[in-house]
């Protein structure tokens, strides 16, 4: 099922371990929202998934605090296409960002969507399965077909 997974490409290159480094701290950081309800927490990774996906990725904190890791365990660089991160990034602006509108709303919804996002950036941190490229592949790419839109993947 898996093997025709079509990831989004832009040709700009990212250290892939770097990014696994920091979304892994996103994801500690949205599990101890899950278990102590502290919105801070959650409003901290919002905005980081907010720099990295709609700004620049140099400029998260997260990112600093994830490259300050890589060096001092002296972590390889591994090259990888920064498309199919970006997007994981916008996805999981848009999570962060619905669970911490959802806080003052519902509490149990909020922890629900940040629960769901920190599996999510679970797998993608720890086992390197991309729910990312699968929504890609099985959700976008097909809506743009039906639209009729060339992708670039």
């Amino acid at each position: 099922m898996f093997s025709d997974v079509i990831c989004p490409v832009n040709n700009n290159k990212i250290n892939k371990n770097l990014s696994r480094v920091t979304v892994f701290i996103n994801a500690s950081l949205l599990a101890l929202y899950v278990i102590t309800g502290m919105p801070l927490l959650v409003a901290l990774v919002a905005l980081d998934y907010g720099i990295r996906a709609i700004w620049k990725p140099e400029y998260s904190p997260l990112r600093w605090v994830a490259l300050q890791i890589v060096n001092v365990l002296n972590i390889p660089e591994k090259e990888m296409d920064q498309a199919p991160k970006l997007f994981a990034s916008r996805v999981g602006f848009l999570f962060a960002f619905a669970s911490l509108i959802f806080v003052p709303i519902s509490m149990p919804v909020s922890l629900v969507v940040a629960g769901i996002l920190t599996v999510f950036a679970y797998a993608d941190s720890v086992l390197d399965f991309c729910v990312g490229c699968i929504t890609y592949t099985y959700i976008v790419l097909p809506f743009y077909q039906y639209l009729g839109i060339r992708s670039k993947a």
